[in-house]
Order: structure tokens, then C-alpha cells, then sequence
């Protein structure tokens, strides 16, 4: 039988090798595929990568690029950005969360942080076993975009780190501003953390544009 998330899987792994395949807007193209499944992804993040990994090797053996290094530093810039779109958002609803007296499901919350703490701890090496399975690439080509993914990788975990910090400290901020305000923890609504995450995406991805520029 095959899951939800097996489906979403399959469903990235294709449009990322059409998109690959195609070469044309490749980064913000995979930006887009990115950060709609990050939310929706039962299998978590990881999973993601290595379907988008999948779907660009596929993509690459389908079609003969002029510049295969620069298709493979688009797709790899392109991870990134949608994590980090994706991130964005969980700082937002987590902003908005104290604003409006809401509280995350700590079950939620679990999942998330130990999803973002895996992908802080393995972005390089998921994008390095997916692109070792790639026949099509050259041993250089292979090693650029190791390098390209080793430069990203660090601009990415700061932002990983800032959102695991928020989630660690998510519950504390609301007691506190409940036991200042004489409100009791039992007053504060329950939101569902993957809707609201929806929800914030488009607009991490115009906030995450304007950090670009």
C-alpha cells in the first residue's frame, strides 16, 4: 500500500526532474516544489532531499545540459532556499503564536525539531550519497558540487539553529507571559503548527526573497 508521503515523494522526485530536465529557472522553480512539500512531507525533510536528489539525477541523465556543474549548484542553492523558506515560516508562526496567546502540540513541536535537528546534522552528506549514485556525473563534477554543498550548508544552519532555538523555547515564553498576565496555561488555544505553517509560506518565501537581494 502506498502512503501519503510516498506519494508527495514520488510527486517531487518527477517535477524535479521535469524542471531539471528542462533546464530552464531551474533554482526558483525547485524553490517552489521545495517549500510546498516541506509542510506536508510525513516522512520528514530528509526524505525530501534525497527525492529532489533523485528527481535532479534523473533529470540530468534525461537531458545533456551545457553546464552540468551550474545545474547541479542551482539544485543544491535551491534545497536550501526552500528549507530555509520553510524555516522562515516556522519563525513566524511561532511569532504570531505568542501575539494571539497560541500554543503548538508538543508532538508538533517534537517532530519538527528532531526533523530540522537531522537535516542541520546531514544536509552535506544526503546531497553526497544522492549525487554518488549519479552515473552520469564525473568525478569533478561530483566533487564541485560537494564543495558548493559543504558553502551551503553553513549559511543554512545558523537559520536551523535559530528555529530549533524558538522551538526549545516556545513553551517557556508562553507560561511566562501567562503567569505575568494572571492567565492560566489552560486559557491558551491549541493550533495545529503544520497549518500555520502553510499558511505563513508564501510569505517567508517574499521575506527570503528580499534577504536575496
Amino acid at each position: 500500500m502506498i502512503t501519503t508521503a510516498q506519494r508527495l515523494d514520488a510527486d517531487v522526485k518527477a517535477q524535479v526532474k521535469e524542471i531539471v530536465a528542462s533546464g530552464a529557472d531551474i533554482r526558483p522553480r525547485l524553490v517552489k516544489v521545495v517549500s510546498e512539500a516541506a509542510c506536508q512531507s510525513g516522512e520528514g525533510l530528509v526524505t525530501l532531499i534525497r527525492a529532489a536528489i533523485d528527481g535532479a539525477r534523473e533529470g540530468l541523465a534525461r537531458a545533456v545540459p551545457t553546464d552540468r556543474d551550474d545545474v547541479l549548484r542551482q539544485v543544491v542553492d535551491a534545497l536550501a532556499d526552500g528549507i530555509s523558506q520553510t524555516a522562515l515560516a516556522l519563525q513566524l508562526a511561532f511569532q504570531e503564536s505568542v501575539s494571539v496567546s497560541q500554543q503548538y502540540a508538543k508532538e508538533d513541536l517534537a517532530l519538527l525539531r528532531d526533523d530540522l535537528t537531522t537535516v542541520r546534522n546531514m544536509f552535506t552528506e544526503t546531497v553526497g550519497q544522492g549525487l554518488r549514485t549519479c552515473k552520469e556525473l564525473t568525478t569533478s563534477q561530483i566533487s564541485n558540487a560537494m564543495t558548493h554543498t559543504e558553502r551551503v550548508a553553513k549559511r543554512l544552519n545558523p537559520v536551523l539553529t535559530r528555529v530549533l532555538d524558538a522551538i526549545a523555547q516556545h513553551p517557556v515564553v508562553l507560561a511566562r507571559e501567562g503567569f505575568q498576565a494572571g492567565v492560566s496555561m489552560g486559557q491558551y488555544a491549541t493550533g495545529s503548527l503544520f497549518q500555520a505553517l502553510g499558511r505563513l509560506l508564501e510569505r517567508a518565501g517574499g521575506e527570503l526573497r528580499r534577504e536575496h537581494l
